[in-house]
């Protein structure tokens, strides 16, 4: 048989998560058209008949399974899962509700998305093994709980680790400015050993500069660099 469930959707809430499942035309539309598949969930799963159900001509899901839509017992068996968790909170039913051409809409109390996703993937392969005949392997539903635990504990601790505070930087020290060395500073004084001109007698002096010498300047020392 081919895929009997086909999930198109999923809509996480605030607090219920929505689901578009598709039938298969090829799949029962409901239980009684297969009363072997029905008998194998019921026989897997016997807790589903003490499930009460608001919706529908009993209050007892044990009395309306045998001849229900196939999509109203995947909403149950998801549940069913979700209560053998321990996990789930209070999780007493869902909800579906025909769209149509083989479309249901499965609302479901949603504690963790994770989890519940889960539990209706494997209400999916649960349905798919008891409607296709029911062959080996047999559905081992405590492993099945059992990993849905799994999957949620582990990803509860998978928490992103803090990230630690980066280690202040210490801006290395400026080094110490060259300190600036008079190069003249420590140099001996040098000694002036130009000998003084003797007094020249009277008549040799040079007469006072008048106005036309005062601005002869051939004979002052032109200035020159000293390193």
């Amino acid at each position: 048989m081919a895929q009997l469930f086909e999930i198109k959707k999923v809509i996480v809430g605030p607090r219920n998560l929505e689901a578009i499942v598709g039938l298969a035309p090829s799949a029962p539309l409901m239980t009684s058209e297969d009363p072997k598949g029905t008998e194998l969930v019921l026989d897997l799963m016997p807790g589903l008949a003490d499930h009460l159900c608001l919706g529908d001509s009993s209050s007892s899901f044990g009395e309306v399974v045998e001849d229900t839509e196939l999509a109203h017992l995947l909403e149950h068996v998801t549940v069913e899962l979700l209560a053998r968790t321990d996990v789930a909170g209070d999780v007493s039913s869902g909800l579906t509700t025909g769209l149509g051409d083989g479309l249901y809409q499965i609302t479901l109390a949603c504690p963790d998305d994770v989890l519940v996703a889960g539990a209706l993937s494997s209400a999916v392969w649960v349905l798919q093994w008891a409607y296709s005949g029911g062959s080996d392997p047999r559905p081992d539903v405590d492993a099945i709980v059992d990993g849905l635990v799994s999957l949620v504990e582990s990803l509860g601790a998978e928490e992103p680790e803090l990230a630690s505070e980066p280690e202040p930087v210490t801006a290395p020290a400026p080094e110490a400015e060259p300190e600036l060395v008079d190069d003249f500073a420590d140099e001996p004084e040098t000694e002036d050993l130009t000998p003084e001109p003797e007094d020249a007698p009277e008549d040799e002096k040079d007469p006072e500069p008048g106005p036309a010498d005062a601005w002869d300047l051939g004979d002052v020392p032109r200035p020159h660099l000293v390193r």
